[in-house]
């Protein structure tokens, strides 16, 4: 069985971007990452979330270029491949692109800090086509604390939204940008609880009751985000999946996705569960190769007996339940 496939989150402007920089030139159409159109297309995808991100503290040139630069890829693979592939700007883009049997690809960056936390940057963001930005990546910025500090320069004990923080959130919700809390702290999921006006969601987290690392959530804070009407995109990076790389390796990337999955639908039902592969931002993915794999999470899944109507909640629909309210 074939499902249509909506991920919220892959890295694979960043790739790109790296590439070119080394000199190498990759195309879209097909190549050696993750994701490219051939592999989008085999896995039958509806819509892919694209991330620019850049790690800020580590940039060649400066965070904010670097996002432009990835920013400028991704308008370039949009000309190019204009035939089978289309923007989203708002919701009806999904369902004109989906009519012409055009994949439909979404803009999003990952750590609002590439902003400074200014809001004409982040309004001038959004012309750009941006829809969706995480607001830290994992180091604190602006906007406020991470979940895994690379840095370890938060001090005392609150460390959640700073007020610039939230008065992003506020604007991003004005704009019609996603609000995406992965890689946020915990203090900082709670403030986005507090204060959203909207759905919010974590683009590419799994359980933290199943793998104990801080960028996963814990069930407490996967019955908020369902409470909410957000939606949580399971991570097939193996960090986050099982502590026991062995065990992993045994029994495969997709059966381990799949523990979270039906873990999540027993803490916090079926509608808050959606995909963020993180594909291109993490390294070894083990059978869940690449784009063109999903069939194998849609077996892992029928062999567990959840529905058709459910496995379609997660590879799309409760996404673009998320998309409809928000865009």
């Amino acid at each position: 069985m074939k499902m249509k496939v909506v991920d919220l989150h892959c890295d694979t402007l960043m790739a790109l971007s790296k590439a070119r920089q080394s000199g190498i030139e990759k195309t879209f159409g097909r190549n050696d990452l993750h994701v490219d159109l051939f592999k989008l297309k085999k896995g039958d995808y509806l819509l892919q979330c694209f991330a620019a991100f850049t790690d800020a503290k580590n940039s060649p040139s400066s965070p904010l270029i670097e996002t432009l630069q990835e920013i400028d890829i991704f308008h370039e693979i949009m000309k190019v491949y204009a035939s089978d592939m289309a923007p989203v700007y708002c919701f009806s883009d999904i369902e004109r692109n989906r009519e012409e049997g055009k994949i439909s690809a979404l803009l999003t960056i990952e750590d609002g800090g590439v902003t400074a936390g200014d809001l004409s940057v982040l309004r001038m963001m959004h012309q750009l086509g941006v829809r969706m930005i995480t607001l830290t990546w994992n180091y604190e910025n602006p906007i406020g604390y991470p979940a895994t500090d690379f840095e370890k320069s938060a001090t005392g004990s609150f460390r959640g939204l700073k007020e610039q923080g939230l008065a992003f959130l506020s604007e991003m919700e004005n704009l019609g940008i996603m609000v995406d809390v992965s890689h946020l702290s915990d203090e900082g999921f709670y403030d986005v609880a507090r204060h959203a006006r909207k759905p919010f969601l974590a683009s590419h987290s799994d359980s933290r009751s199943l793998s104990s690392h801080p960028r996963n959530l814990t069930d407490h804070m996967l019955k908020v985000l369902a409470e909410k009407g957000g939606i949580v995109g399971m991570n097939y990076c193996l960090t986050f999946l099982d502590e026991d790389r062995d065990r992993l390796r045994q029994r495969g990337a997709a059966e381990t996705v799949a523990d979270h999955i039906e873990h999540v639908r027993k803490v916090a039902g079926i509608d808050v569960i959606a995909l963020g592969s993180d594909f291109d931002g993490i390294e070894e993915t083990l059978d869940l190769a690449d784009a063109s794999k999903m069939h194998l999470l849609v077996d892992a899944l029928e062999r567990r007996g959840f529905s058709t109507g459910d496995m379609d909640k997660i590879f799309s629909q409760n996404a673009l339940r998320f998309f409809r309210e928000i865009l």
